[in-house]
């Protein structure tokens, strides 16, 4: 699959002159969207080259950005994630205009900026933590880094809201920066260290269990760390909200919705089994009864199956990470509920008539079509013991390797 896409018919992006409305690109950070266009993502991919051990498709990320960004006419390779909003958006202003519709300021309606969860979701996934420091502005230099400081998270978002701030959009919805620390891809092991705890003493793979876990030896983060981190995304979101606040005082209609606190409120090991750690401000988050009438109901574990069914999580998708299709459902929802609140009219799908009233995204619809939920594969459970083991080998091996060089005269 790697080689396919590295070198043969997938390694050509789609050429279109187009600019998609929907811009987004997995793993990207805040420099990424200010300094990334196609241009910039063809240079940054190397030749590819096969590795034993990591079979994984090189450059990931700049090769789905040139499928995602503008690619032609030649001058279009040069635009950024937010430029390309820009120009998207004065395209649609001028056609408004042309075609005498009553704002033909604003040519996107409603602009959603989700960004800012990469700049400290390494963390998880690399168990470490490695804080910013000079370069983490620097698009060759800032890889080293798993979580941005809060002054420098600051100071990119500055630079971005003043980006966004020449989009021409109407409504602007920012989303805040959830806790990475409550996604599975890091399982929090041992008891909760005291009463009243958010957090587990370590952080480690979710293949290992607790019995196993070998702090000596198993890559983690300590609960301090997660700590640590937790508390650098909040600040990031009070920058957030700063940055929203800010445009509002100066008649921009900007919104921010607390992302933050809606994984907060789906939690599960760390609030929703664990009533002692509730802040005050919590509540569990009202599922849509058509996920409140699963067996089991969808919850923020790791997602398992019984060789049959799935028998735990549901609300993050294999990786650990992303969410899965229902739970993308459920940011849909709270984000047409902040439109809703904007002003943003929504018409029925046959006839174009305007809706009142609440407008619901169909989760039985959904639930049909996400196979993680109905459908899981059968070897979830049993293919996690499999990485476990060989994640550990791969680890002796590595330690192996290691001592050999050392054996050599390394120090």
């Amino acid at each position: 699959m790697g080689r396919a896409r590295e070198r043969g018919a997938g390694a050509a992006p789609v050429s279109t002159t187009a600019i998609n409305h929907n811009l987004a690109v997995f793993g990207w950070d805040l420099r990424d969207a200010l300094e990334k266009s196609a241009d910039v993502c063809r240079k940054m991919i190397g030749a590819p080259h096969d590795d034993l051990i990591r079979q994984m498709v090189g450059n990931p990320g700049e090769r789905a950005a040139l499928r995602a960004l503008p690619t032609r006419p030649p001058s279009a390779g040069a635009l950024t994630q937010v430029e390309a909003a820009r120009v998207l958006g004065e395209r649609a202003a001028d056609d408004a205009g042309e075609a005498r519709e009553p704002d033909p300021d604003h040519g996107i309606e409603t602009l959603i900026v989700f960004l800012g969860a990469n700049n400290a979701l390494s963390s998880v996934v690399d168990l470490k933590v490695v804080w910013s420091e000079a370069g983490y502005d620097d698009l060759r230099r800032k890889g080293r880094f798993t979580v941005w400081r809060p002054e420098h998270f600051a100071a990119e978002l500055g630079q971005l809201a003043q980006a966004v701030e020449r989009i021409r959009a109407r409504h602007v919805i920012w989303c805040a920066v959830p806790h990475v620390t409550i996604a599975p891809v890091a399982r929090g092991v041992d008891a909760k260290g005291a009463a009243g705890s958010r957090y587990f003493p370590y952080y480690t793979r979710p293949w290992i269990s607790d019995r196993d876990f070998d702090r000596r030896r198993d890559p983690h983060l300590t609960g301090e760390q997660a700590r640590a981190v937790d508390a650098a995304i909040d600040r990031y979101n009070d920058a957030m909200a700063d940055v929203v606040r800010t445009a509002r005082r100066a008649g921009r209609d900007w919104y921010l919705l607390d992302t933050a606190g809606l994984l907060d409120r789906l939690a599960c090991r760390r609030y929703i089994e664990d009533a002692t750690a509730r802040p005050g401000w919590w509540t569990p988050y009202p599922l849509p009864r058509e996920l409140r009438a699963l067996d089991p109901v969808p919850n923020s574990r790791f997602l398992l199956s019984d060789g049959e069914a799935r028998s735990d999580g549901g609300l993050f998708s294999l990786d650990g990470v992303h969410p899965t299709t229902v739970a993308y459902g459920i940011l849909a929802q709270e984000l047409v509920d902040v439109m809703r609140t904007a002003g943003v009219e929504f018409r029925t799908p046959y006839g174009g008539e305007p809706r009142t009233g609440r407008v619901r995204v169909d989760f039985e619809r959904l639930v049909r079509r996400d196979t993680l939920i109905n459908r899981p594969p059968g070897n979830v459970t049993s293919g996690l013991h499999v990485i476990g083991w060989a994640d550990e080998a791969l680890d002796i091996m590595a330690r192996a390797l290691r001592f050999g060089r050392l054996g050599l005269g390394g120090k």
